[in-house]
C-alpha cells in the first residue's frame, strides 16, 4: 500500500494569500495545493513522474503498436500544451466538430430561457480561449460581431482560415486583454465568454476586472468550469496540459461582485464520475490512479459529490 498522498501545513494560498492550513496532495504527474481557507487548489507540474525512464524505454519499441503507445506516452512526458493545440489545428482542418457540436444551441437555450438573450443579431461579442472556434463560428452565422482568442498562434490562423472569425492571441498570464482589444479597435462588449478555460488563469480578481471594463454597461459575463473537487484530480493526473488552478464559485463570485458586476444566473451543465461511465478516466489508466485513491482517505472524505466532476455556468451582469 502506497502512503497517503497528502500531507498538511501552514503556508500562505497561492489564490487567496491567506496563512492557514494547506494540504499538499501527490497524483501522477501533478503536486497539488488545497487551502482550507478558500476551498481552491493550485497545481505544479512535477519534475518527474513514477514511470517516465521505463516509458522513455519502452516507447521506442512499440511505436508500431498505437494503443500501447497512446498508453504508454500517457505515463510519459509531453511538452506542456503542445499536443493539444496541435490536435485543435487538426480538428479544424478535418471539419468535424465531435464533443463540440450543439455548445452554441445549448448556451443560448439557456440564455434565452433565463430571459437574458432575445437572439444574437448585431451582439457584440468576445469569447476568451475560444478553441477550436465552432462556438463563436455559429454566433456569426446568427448575426453577432464576434471576436475569439486562441493561445497559440498557429490556431488563430486556422480559426480564422477554416471558419472565417475573428480571432486574437492572448495568453491569460501573460498578456493584457484590455490592451489587446483595444489596440485592434474592439469593444466594448455585449457579452464575453470563458467557457471551461478560466483554470488556467491564475489571477481571477484581475481577470474580472479587465473583462467588467470590456462590458457594455447592462453587458454580461459568462463563465462555465468544474468547480474545486477532487474529482478533476484523479480524473486529469495523467495530463500534463490540465488546469493551474481549480476555483471555486464563491472565488469566483466575489471576484466579479469586487469588479462591479452582479450574479444573475447559474446553469447546471452535467457531471462525470472520474472513474467511470462517459468522459471518465480510460479504464487502462485506471489501475493506476486508483492506487492514489486507495492510498489514503483524502479522494474519499468527500463523498460520492466530490467524486464526480461537475459542470457549471455562472453570468454576471456589470452594474
Amino acid at each position: 500500500m502506497m502512503e497517503p498522498p497528502i500531507f498538511r501545513k501552514e503556508q500562505a494560498c497561492a489564490i487567496c494569500h491567506k496563512t492557514g492550513v494547506v494540504s499538499e496532495i501527490d497524483t501522477y504527474k501533478s503536486t497539488w495545493f488545497f487551502c482550507g481557507s478558500c476551498g481552491c487548489y493550485s497545481r505544479e507540474q512535477k519534475d518527474r513522474y513514477p514511470f517516465e525512464a521505463l516509458v522513455s524505454a519502452l516507447l521506442p519499441l512499440f511505436r508500431c503498436v498505437p494503443k500501447l503507445n497512446g498508453f504508454l506516452s500517457s505515463l510519459g512526458r509531453k511538452k506542456q500544451g503542445v499536443d493539444f493545440y496541435r490536435y485543435y489545428s487538426a480538428q479544424l482542418a478535418s471539419g468535424e466538430r465531435g464533443s463540440w457540436a450543439g455548445q452554441s444551441d445549448m448556451v443560448t437555450t439557456e440564455l434565452r430561457g433565463a430571459g437574458l438573450l432575445q437572439d444574437w443579431s448585431g451582439k457584440r461579442v468576445l469569447e476568451i480561449s475560444g478553441e477550436p472556434g465552432f462556438f463563436a463560428q455559429d454566433l456569426m452565422q446568427e448575426g453577432a460581431d464576434i471576436r475569439v482568442s486562441a493561445f497559440a498562434d498557429d490556431v488563430a490562423r486556422a480559426m480564422t482560415e477554416h471558419l472565417g472569425v475573428k480571432t486574437l492571441t492572448y495568453d491569460f498570464n501573460t498578456d493584457d486583454i484590455v490592451r489587446k482589444i483595444e489596440s485592434e479597435g474592439g469593444g466594448p462588449f455585449d457579452y464575453i465568454f470563458v467557457r471551461y478555460s478560466i483554470g488556467f488563469c491564475l489571477d481571477v480578481p484581475a481577470l474580472m476586472r479587465s473583462l467588467s471594463s470590456l462590458l457594455t454597461p447592462g453587458g454580461l459575463l459568462y463563465v462555465s468550469f468544474s468547480p474545486a473537487s477532487r474529482a478533476v484530480l484523479l480524473r486529469w493526473m495523467f495530463d500534463d496540459y490540465t488546469y493551474l488552478r481549480q476555483y471555486t464559485e464563491a472565488h469566483l463570485t466575489e471576484a466579479a461582485v469586487a469588479a462591479g458586476m452582479l450574479p444573475c444566473a447559474r446553469f447546471d451543465e452535467g457531471s462525470f464520475h472520474w472513474n467511470r461511465g462517459p468522459y471518465s478516466l480510460h479504464w487502462s489508466l485506471r489501475p493506476f490512479a486508483r492506487r492514489y485513491f486507495e492510498a489514503g482517505t483524502f479522494f474519499k472524505t468527500g463523498g460520492e459529490q466530490d467524486v464526480v466532476q461537475w459542470r457549471v455556468a455562472l453570468v454576471y451582469r456589470k452594474g
